[in-house]
């Protein structure tokens, strides 16, 4: 059983968007979940069609007049059982704050229901008080939603400097996970924020982004997530293959676990090379950040003789070719890149077509209904991965 805590300081992220639609995908796979509304606004327990003032919730288990067993909803949607939060739960940080092992009183109710589910999903109030401690230190795993903002990426840092002390304090490995959402890749400033989050924490960043759309809204109002609401949805397919993540990175940390003398498998696209010789001509300290570090990346194209073939991508703002080089190198044809470490969205231009990199199977869905590739380049030498 694990318990992952969906949790961002900054309302407006989309923090109880995901812990619901997480959940509901989970439960769509075949899990049992359990989702815990630990926000005093009871969003969760909203966005799923559930008005929850009359009924007991989280404030009554911390109070002692009920167990958390008793306030269980079951089956709310297929495969999830929702506890319930009411505004009443903001008093609970004062019954927390006075009690023995405050940090572990979630834990400690958690612990007769664990045998029950495979996952709970914790959807923390978007403050760092006594609530988020409880929750943290319930989790197995953080997962951070980020918006597009400035004021985003300051919350998000400040949860970071959280969950360290907390690894400090108590000795736990508590891993973090970035999905960037309400993403619009139309706009520059996106793609800015983007470079940043991806630069700023590397591999924690999830490959699976969850693009604006409306329906995500519309899904709240009907009270069902959005794989009941339109399954056929970019952001339905989105939780789904964050759902397939959480299920596969679990697994490979479960693995790592039991050999840890064995290091996981690096997956590595076929047509991706670095060229480890490479050292940009910009002196340290000028350009933009990172540029002293700035790699030649090279991809093989197999298959396109006698095509014209275009590269473009968050590199060079989406324009087709923009300090690209092209070359053909034993026959086959090579774009040649000179970017900084970080994860980087590219599509093909072939004869005028945008396609993804067939040679690259490392992809996610783009707000047009096509999918684009991923490239990923480390801040060492080493083999950047997609």
């Amino acid at each position: 059983m694990t318990v992952i805590a969906v949790a961002n300081q900054k309302g407006g992220c989309g923090k109880t968007t995901t812990a619901i639609n997480l959940a509901a995908c989970l439960g769509q796979k075949g899990q049992h979940v359990l989702l815990i509304d630990m926000d005093p606004q009871g969003h969760a327990s909203l966005g799923l069609g559930m008005r929850c003032e009359d009924i007991p919730g989280l404030y009554e288990v911390f109070a002692g007049e009920a167990t958390l067993d008793e306030v269980v909803l079951p089956e709310v949607v297929p495969g999830v059982d929702v506890v319930p939060a009411t505004i009443s739960l903001a008093a609970a940080e004062h019954l927390l704050e006075d009690s023995a092992q405050r940090e572990r009183q979630l834990s400690r109710h958690l612990d007769p229901l664990r045998h029950r589910y495979h996952y709970m999903v914790i959807d923390c109030p978007p403050a760092l008080g006594f609530l988020s401690v409880n929750a943290l230190r319930a989790a197995d795993q953080v997962l951070i939603p980020i918006e597009m903002s400035l004021f985003a990426l300051d919350g998000i840092d400040r949860l970071c400097e959280t969950v360290a002390l907390l690894r400090e304090k108590y000795q736990v490995d508590l891993p973090i996970r970035v999905v960037p959402t309400l993403v619009d890749n139309r706009t520059r400033l996106t793609r800015q924020f983007l470079r940043q989050i991806w630069e700023r924490f590397a591999d924690e960043v999830s490959p699976v982004m969850v693009h604006y759309t409306v329906r995500l809204k519309e899904a709240v109002v009907a009270g069902k997530p959005i794989i009941s609401f339109d399954p056929s949805s970019p952001a339905a397919t989105q939780y789904m293959r964050l759902a397939d993540e959480v299920i596969d990175g679990l697994g490979e940390r479960r693995r790592a676990v039991d050999a840890p003398g064995d290091p996981p498998p690096v997956s590595r696209p076929a047509g991706v090379f670095i060229d480890a010789s490479f050292r940009p001509e910009a002196p340290a300290g000028t350009g933009p950040a990172g540029e002293d570090r700035r790699q030649r990346v090279i991809l093989r194209l197999p298959g396109f003789a006698g095509q014209h073939v275009q590269v473009a991508g968050d590199f060079n703002d989406w324009i087709p070719d923009r300090g690209v080089e092209t070359r053909v190198h034993d026959g086959m044809l090579e774009k040649i890149l000179i970017v900084a470490p970080g994860l980087y969205q590219y599509r093909l231009v072939v004869d005028g077509k945008w396609i993804d990199d067939p040679v690259n199977p490392a992809r996610i869905p783009n707000h047009v209904g096509g999918h684009n590739s991923l490239l990923r380049v480390h801040a060492r030498r080493e083999p950047a991965t997609a």
